[in-house]
């Protein structure tokens, strides 16, 4: 044994290339439905680029069943720089389309286009959405969003063909307007099981549709949809699970009863009527209206089965403070968003908490807006033993006394309490660089919490600052 130990390296080496050359490739061989399957799951560029390995390997691409069109690259180039849009623009439709132009898979997971796209792709996009919709898809995604990120100007969105749903009224036009350029293709429906429209103009009407003839249909997106105005979530037969209506300035009603729908999230929640929703258990609220009584109140038919509840507050927690909440008898986590302005309190979240015997988990996310830390005395509130609350998280922690004194409340009434999670990186979403400044900063913001809560949190708590 100890001879062998000493071979050379030299030795080691050629033996080992000698193996790597003289090995057999039992990868190509195979079945090319294994190895089509294993493709799918790379990106469409990633799967092409297999071509290049050999014969064998050249035409499988072809057949991937998911076709996700993500240009991160590109898409970062446009956010820093909106005069290289028509550019990449012109590129990735291109891109699509020579793509689709040597696809042959029969059927579709997945069709996703991810891309800064607006009204003047209009004819592109329906022809790639009819393509999706003949190869029966079940996950359809169009992620429009200016720069990647951010909504666009309503004027400029593109706009869902329902001609390709054989509606008979759309955009003043009648079914005999465009019964020609798109011929029905309603058994190619069915199969839809997710449905992700972003930066997309699109109807009641339409989305109905495929509410009512989609009966694998399980979730929904819509997001800065301006031509929505009436969207009605209604019938017990709907397989619907998950539902979101965001940045739809023009929606008038969101009727949702009888239903089996589990999460729902939406910024019109003042708009919300809920009726008969058993199976309900996760809502996520933002206070678009900046009256967080107005949004809360369409949903308290379902606060004692909510096991999630999120909320987004622009004006900060004082709203909270001032609401009356019933016992959230299954709460496990709540979710406060917030814009933070100098040393504004955020112990409103505890009119929550209080309310909530079996929490678990409580996360609050804060936003820098001209944030300012101060010396005053933090205050206490009234104590309220949380017997089961175990994971503290706080993501956009800045410093000061106000965030303090949350802690510090935590400490004092939490009995159960197991780890606190300090979070910065959720503080900046966008995927352009931070400023010097920005870093900085965050930077000043990290080295506060050390000095503020490493002595104040005790030794047998387990504190993550990340």
């Amino acid at each position: 044994m100890a001879k062998r130990l000493q071979l050379s390296n030299n030795f080691a080496l050629k033996k080992c290339s000698k193996r790597i050359c003289t090995a057999e490739d039992r990868i190509s061989q195979l079945p090319d439905e294994i190895l089509v399957h294993i493709l799918s799951f790379l990106s469409v560029k990633e799967a092409a680029d297999t071509s290049v390995l050999s014969k064998r390997w050249l035409p499988l691409w072809r057949y991937i069943s998911r076709l996700n069109f993500d240009a991160t690259k590109p898409l970062y180039e446009v956010l820093l720089d909106h005069k290289l849009r028509k550019r990449h623009m012109k590129k990735y439709v291109r891109w699509v389309n020579h793509t689709l132009q040597r696809c042959k898979a029969q059927r579709l997971d997945q069709f996703r286009v991810c891309f800064d796209l607006n009204k003047f792709a209009q004819h592109e996009i329906d022809k790639w959405l009819e393509f999706a919709f003949a190869r029966q898809v079940q996950r359809l995604e169009l992620d429009l969003l200016k720069g990647g990120e951010n909504l666009r100007l309503f004027d400029y969105c593109y706009t869902f063909p329902a001609q390709l749903l054989d509606l008979n009224h759309y955009a003043g036009q009648t079914h005999s307007n465009y019964v020609n350029k798109f011929p029905p293709l309603w058994n190619n429906f069915n199969s839809v099981k997710v449905l992700l429209l972003k930066s997309v103009k699109v109807t009641g009407e339409v989305l109905e549709f495929f509410l009512h003839n989609c009966p694998f249909l399980e979730e929904m997106v819509v997001r800065g949809a301006a031509t929505l105005v009436n969207l009605e979530v209604v019938g017990p037969s709907l397989k619907l699970k998950h539902l979101g209506i965001w940045s739809c300035p023009d929606l008038e009603s969101l009727k949702i009863r009888d239903t089996n729908l589990v999460t729902l999230g939406t910024s019109a929640g003042h708009k919300l009527l809920l009726w008969n929703v058993p199976m309900l258990i996760e809502v996520d609220i933002m206070d678009a209206t900046r009256i967080l009584d107005d949004i809360l109140a369409p949903v308290s038919c379902v606060f004692s089965q909510l096991k999630v509840l999120k909320i987004t507050a622009n004006l900060g927690l004082v709203y909270l403070g001032h609401h009356k909440f019933p016992e959230l008898t299954k709460l496990k986590k709540f979710v406060v968003n917030v814009h933070i302005l100098e040393d504004m309190s955020v112990l409103g979240c505890i009119h929550v908490i209080g309310a909530a015997p079996l929490l678990e988990e409580f996360e609050l996310k804060l936003k820098w807006i001209e944030p300012m830390r101060s010396k005053r005395e933090c205050r206490k509130a009234a104590r309220c033993p949380l017997h089961h609350l175990k994971v503290l998280r706080l993501c956009g922690y800045y410093g000061r006394t106000s965030e303090l004194e949350l802690v510090r409340y935590f400490l004092e009434n939490a009995i159960a309490l197991e780890k606190i999670i300090v979070d910065f990186g959720a503080q900046h979403v966008s995927s352009v660089p931070l400023t010097l400044n920005e870093i900085e900063e965050e930077q000043m913001a990290r080295k506060s919490a050390k000095l503020q809560l490493e002595g104040e949190v005790p030794q047998h708590l387990e504190l993550v600052i990340l």
